[in-house]
């Protein structure tokens, strides 16, 4: 959390009932980007303040160049056959900056995003990632105290949020998002109006 509040951008300073994201998920063949495992499908919905704009969403299958796991498979339903034809990694990449444009992007532990789009642009145009990455647990733990590890499953039943397909990426960000309204809400009634509030009382 501390290092994520030193970056600082224009978005610090917008109204959260104004302020416009991206919430995006990820689909991976496993959980380490710099040891071979890559993107299989990315989903997500942009957000305005509390409200989810659900006509402005973007989801692609990508082409890992690689087997997808038998276990993987099996949990996200993505099999090597509906990759074979999908976009390689440069062309998904490209479609969904493309989407997200310059909006902050929000994801739940967002570290297994932070570090395959890291990882992806580098890989594929030896470009930094330099889109702001908030994660879904800044504002729960400011103004909760979550169970565990705060895994999307718990806090969505905790709520009951709906997730109509887990571990499909665009599914998976929806329920998120609606968390992230949910806390949204929640920090507004706490008095916060802006992110730059919400990291000083996180220092």
């Amino acid at each position: 959390m501390s290092k994520e509040a030193r970056h600082v951008d224009s978005s610090e300073n917008i109204p959260l009932a104004d302020l416009e994201v991206v919430v995006v998920d990820l689909e991976t063949t496993g959980f380490y980007p710099d040891h071979g495992d890559a993107i299989i499908s990315i989903g997500a919905v942009a957000m305005r303040g509390e409200k989810l704009l659900l006509g402005d969403s973007f989801y692609t299958l990508v082409n890992p160049g690689r087997t997808i796991p038998p276990h993987v498979r099996s949990l996200t339903g993505i099999t090597d056959e509906m990759t074979a034809d999908a976009p390689d990694l440069p062309e998904a990449l490209s479609r969904f900056f493309r989407f997200a444009g310059d909006r902050p992007l929000v994801a739940h532990h967002s570290r297994h995003e932070r570090e395959f789009f890291r990882s992806a642009l580098w890989k594929t145009s030896r470009r930094p990632l330099t889109h702001r990455i908030l994660d879904t647990m800044l504002l729960i733990r400011l103004l909760s105290n979550p169970v565990g590890n705060g895994s999307l499953d718990v806090l969505c039943a905790q709520h009951n949020i709906p997730i109509s397909r887990r571990h499909h990426a665009y599914c998976d960000a929806v329920a998120a998002g609606t968390l992230w309204s949910k806390y949204l809400k929640k920090a507004q009634q706490a008095g916060y109006t802006n992110l730059r509030e919400v990291y000083e009382a996180l220092r």
